[in-house]
């Protein structure tokens, strides 16, 4: 999509997050760039989530105050070279 089109713009942002999706272990990953409406995360080829399916981020460690970070639910909506781009769920209170 060009960019000129997102409804959110994209910010360069590599943050540490883990990866939670259902009947696997977390894995650890880094985010490559955040927008309101999503992130793409670094993932090589090997045992990706499959397009469609949800999972859970998590910002690793803690936040500023010592809070635990909140588990974002988002949908894979499409693989790239380098990894995955996700979509934020819009029923999600913890995404603002």
């Amino acid at each position: 999509m060009d960019s000129d089109r997102r409804r959110h713009p994209r910010l360069p942002m590599q943050v540490e997050v883990d990866l939670f999706r259902s009947g696997r272990p977390a894995q650890r990953v880094w985010t490559n760039d955040l927008s309101g409406g999503g992130v793409m995360i670094l993932m090589d080829d090997t045992d990706r989530p499959a397009v469609g399916s949800w999972v859970e981020l998590q910002v690793t460690g803690t936040l500023g105050a010592g809070e635990t970070p909140p588990l974002v639910r988002a949908q894979v909506v499409r693989h790239l070279p380098d990894g995955l781009a996700l979509s934020f769920d819009d029923d999600d209170d913890s995404v603002d």
